[in-house]
């Protein structure tokens, strides 16, 4: 070998030993996250909440290994609420976060600007997401003290025993029970009900979700995200029917029932609900905690009443042994806005809540 040859293949293995080593510096490190948006603007009357969802990443940390998150805000004056304030993470995953802004009666600035921040082991993360909220007034010619939408109903409720069963992950976290985990993203399918399905009578009847059954108007509707059981993280938008999620046109703060159905868990009561918070609900019309086998119906955007949900709160945390449990027609809180959003799933499939045949018999 030469005197040249030598000297070029030392100049080799240092320039791969560099490279090497610059790899191992620039590779994302642990506690690395993405946000999405990263900015959001939208708008709202005095005494409205406005909801942002953020879609966070783990996108530094080792696959099988999970990282714990902790999520906050600042430099908002006006009350805002986290979904959740810790999030425990494998490397790639992603999940869900809901963001509520309140305006207040007696705003006075024309907007407000909060900025999400993550933090990871003590430090803050970038990047950061600012999500903007703009207040409006509606001038009439008579001014009236605004109406609370999410006063309570008066309903008092009951509860039922059911085999044991504890979800895992937690109710709060499962991709099942708590839609805000999978999420879902717009579509651009027909606003109406289409000539699709009929094979079951005693199907829930999506119309008596109002306190007068009607066929309201579809304002918006959307895919779900499918979620992939071997990484326990969101897949693609389900693509198995057109539509999964529908925004029904409310009024709000009308009342919100229990769907009528051909089905009863028990002599006195139709549904299970199987998870709640203070905006959305899942119903199960059979006696079973989980949600596979039966018709099951999620509600997004519902002020659920504060009675219904203390009960599923302590149930929960007393091991879910019992749950409360409901009879067709029974109001379960109230419209937050001017839509709901409804999705209906059978042995854990989702339909498309379109369907004349199926959910809407007889409109």
């Amino acid at each position: 070998m030469s005197r040249s040859q030598g000297l070029l293949i030392i100049f080799m293995g240092m320039a791969i030993a560099l490279l090497l080593m610059l790899g191992s510096v620039f590779a994302a490190p642990s506690g690395t996250v993405i946000l999405d948006p990263l900015t959001a603007t939208r708008s709202g009357l005095p005494g409205t909440t406005v909801t942002y969802t953020l879609w966070i990443t783990n996108s530094g940390g080792t696959a099988g290994i999970t990282d714990t998150f902790k999520l906050g805000y600042e430099g908002s004056q006006w009350p805002v609420d986290l979904s959740m304030t810790e999030i425990l993470l494998p490397g790639s995953a992603g999940t869900d976060v809901v963001v509520s802004v309140t305006i207040p009666f007696t705003a006075t600035a024309t907007s407000n600007t909060v900025t999400i921040t993550v933090s990871y082991q003590g430090s803050l993360l970038l990047p950061v997401s600012r999500l903007t909220t703009i207040f409006f007034r509606a001038y009439l010619p008579i001014i009236s003290k605004p109406e609370d939408v999410c006063r309570p109903t008066g309903e008092d409720y009951g509860k039922l025993e059911i085999n044991p069963w504890a979800a895992t992950p937690p109710a709060e976290s499962h991709p099942d029970l708590n839609l805000a985990i999978r999420g879902y993203v717009s579509t651009d399918a027909f606003l109406g009900l289409v000539d699709i399905g009929g094979t079951d009578p005693k199907a829930p009847q999506l119309a008596g979700l109002f306190a007068t059954p009607r066929l309201p108007p579809f304002t918006a509707v959307y895919r779900v995200y499918d979620w992939l059981r071997g990484c326990n993280c969101r897949g693609d938008p389900i693509d198995k029917v057109e539509v999964s999620l529908a925004e029904l046109g409310t009024t709000p703060g009308e009342t919100i029932h229990v769907p009528d159905s051909g089905y009863r868990i028990s002599p006195d009561y139709e549904v299970l609900v199987l998870y709640a918070s203070q905006d959305r609900l899942t119903l199960k019309f059979t006696a079973e905690d989980t949600i596979e086998g039966g018709y099951a119906i999620h509600l997004e955007n519902v002020c659920v009443d504060a009675n219904l949900l203390a009960l599923y709160q302590r149930l929960n945390a007393e091991g879910r042994h019992e749950l409360p449990a409901l009879p067709a027609r029974k109001p379960v809180g109230r419209a937050r806005s001017g839509h709901i959003g409804v999705v209906i799933r059978d042995r854990g499939g989702f339909l498309d809540p379109r369907w004349r045949h199926d959910w809407w018999i007889g409109y």
